[in-house]
């Protein structure tokens, strides 16, 4: 999906920052509210596309024997657990079956310039009288005290008076900043809609992973499907904008307010499911189709 990235987002703060006088008062003029200046693709999510990657499972074959391997504790002895049936006493009951479980990755940034008011106070070494900025001569004043200390009330430091007034400077009113915030998050989620910090290091392993599209999954896994999921891509966008998106503490006009999403995936995990059966009872076994654990 379409971003600014970093090399992108630094021309834009330079070319703010190379603004003349004239450009950056047309810049505080063009700006709005926290609500008026939204940028990037976050703030719809139903134009957001979700990519899908599937885990490349073992061959069915291996998975048929692992299943076998461990099916007479399937009728295991609930008393005496380490008493199990006889190897030809359970035996297959119909074809493996296949489950995608889905897990969820979304990924992004909020990045808000905007302008806010300001007054400062710099300090001027102790034998400065006057201080003219901007065609407007500058009150001194005292830094510790706050005093003003008007050039009528220096005839005595011009004769040389000492002043007990401690450091000087000037102060200046009615500054306009224009600031900058960034934060960037991501979220990963099991079907359930829970965080899954086990399941997002797994992933980020060096895992076969092949992106798919919907039309394939039929074809890559056929009589599939894909488990229930409490997950939407609107609340992941919801979720991850709760976590980042927030306006300034303090600000008069906001020029660029972007919520970006980089990354939105779906993880899909094929299970299969192998069914058993021992004197007319009929148990089954999930296996992780990539690792070939069983899969609770």
């Amino acid at each position: 999906m379409p971003d600014l990235d970093s090399d992108d987002r630094f021309e834009e703060i330079k070319r703010l920052l190379d603004s003349t006088l004239s450009e950056f008062k047309s810049l505080f003029q063009s700006a709005g509210g926290f609500d008026d200046s939204r940028v990037g693709n976050g703030w719809d999510p139903g134009s957001l596309s979700v990519d899908i990657y599937c885990l490349t499972p073992k061959p069915l074959d291996e998975l048929g024997k692992i299943a076998a391997g461990r099916k007479r504790s399937l009728f295991r002895n609930r008393v005496f657990t380490f008493l199990k049936p006889k190897e030809a006493e359970v035996e297959p009951a119909g074809d493996a079956k296949v489950s995608l479980i889905p897990f969820w990755k979304i990924k992004g940034y909020h990045e808000c310039f905007y302008f806010r008011g300001n007054s400062y106070k710099v300090d001027v070494p102790n034998d400065v009288v006057a201080v003219e900025v901007e065609g407007r001569i500058r009150d001194l004043v005292n830094q510790e005290g706050g005093d003003l200390l008007r050039i009528t009330n220096l005839p005595r430091r011009l004769l040389g008076m000492r002043n007990a007034g401690g450091v000087k400077c000037i102060q200046l009113n009615d500054v306009t900043e224009l600031a900058y915030m960034y934060e960037e998050r991501s979220i990963f989620l099991n079907s359930d809609g829970k965080e899954d910090l086990e399941g997002e290091a797994f992933f980020e392993s060096r895992v076969s992973l092949r992106k798919i599209r919907d039309a394939q999954l039929s074809e890559a896994f056929p009589n599939s499907e894909i488990a229930p999921t409490l997950v939407s891509k609107e609340e992941l966008v919801r979720r991850l904008h709760a976590l980042i998106v927030k306006p300034p503490v303090a600000f008069s006009k906001i020029l660029s307010n972007r919520f970006q999403i980089t990354e939105l995936s779906e993880y899909l995990v094929p299970v299969y499911s192998f069914m058993f059966k021992r004197r007319g009872q009929k148990k089954s076994i999930r296996l992780h189709g990539y690792t070939g654990g069983v899969y609770q």
